[in-house]
């Protein structure tokens, strides 16, 4: 059996897709909130085995499939003592692309 490189996007991409799968397995509620993913994105990635998430990696190439949170920079700079509590504070936005030619709709400030 040969050897398989991946380069570190491929690497990123698979430990993230394995996390959630085995998430969605545990506990499927708490994996869609977590991974900020739909009812069946959550069961069709409990559905896949190991090898079809490597191999579907493998073939991805170097494409990133997770984005950062939106407030990346304020994270990583808070406290390290505090970072837990504060992430429970602040959780992720959602961060949904735009369309080419559609406007950007934010929430109404409070919400």
């Amino acid at each position: 059996m040969g050897r398989l490189e991946l380069s570190h996007v491929q690497i990123a991409n698979l430990n993230m897709l394995l996390l959630i799968a085995e998430c969605v397995k545990r506990d499927h509620a708490i994996a869609c909130s977590r991974f900020g993913l739909d009812a069946d994105q959550a069961e069709f990635l409990s559905t896949l085995p190991y090898q079809d998430i490597l191999l579907l990696v493998a073939h991805l190439g170097d494409e990133c499939l997770f984005p950062p949170r939106t407030d990346l920079i304020q994270v990583l700079s808070w406290p390290p003592q505090l970072a837990g509590a504060m992430l429970l504070a602040h959780p992720p936005q959602p961060n949904r692309p735009t369309r080419p030619g559609e406007a950007q709709s934010f929430p109404p400030r409070g919400e």
